[in-house]
């Protein structure tokens, strides 16, 4: 398996599901040790100038994605610049009953070290990040 998906459904609308993955993923991506390159320095996380960052508290970021396509309310996929961008995340954002379908399509799996590689595939990131961006929504209407 070269790939894994994850989903999750928001009740809102795709741009306003794509805005608040993208403009506001600071609001809802939640740091920890596991979840920064460099947890000690780690203050945010935003795309920007066409990449993903990782900022530090010294002023210095880290470009943790460069951004492929970027094609809003509908999809957005970036590289993943920590592999040598041998890994693409692809999350597409779809209307369906009750809200926006959020899926996440992340490949090139087999690149990663077979534990990572593992431990992805048995959703130790990509189905908890989904849900952290999913509770951003229980805290109210956008």
């Amino acid at each position: 398996m070269n790939s894994v998906r994850a989903s999750v459904t928001v009740p809102t609308d795709p741009a306003t599901a794509f805005r608040v993955f993208t403009d506001e993923i600071d609001s809802w991506y939640v740091r920890g040790r596991h979840s920064w390159v460099d947890p000690a320095r780690a203050v945010g996380i935003r795309f920007e100038d066409g990449y993903l960052r990782e900022l530090w508290s010294d002023g210095g970021h880290v470009d943790t994605g460069r951004i492929l396509a970027w094609e809003p309310p509908r999809r957005l996929v970036w590289a993943d610049l920590l592999n040598d961008g041998a890994m693409e995340i692809e999350v597409a954002f779809s209307p369906v009953e009750g809200g926006t379908e959020v899926l996440l399509e992340h490949r090139g799996l087999d690149t990663l070290p077979p534990d990572v590689a593992g431990r992805i595939r048995r959703g130790y990131s990509w189905n908890i990040a989904l849900g952290w961006f999913a509770d951003r929504w229980k805290a109210g209407p956008e």
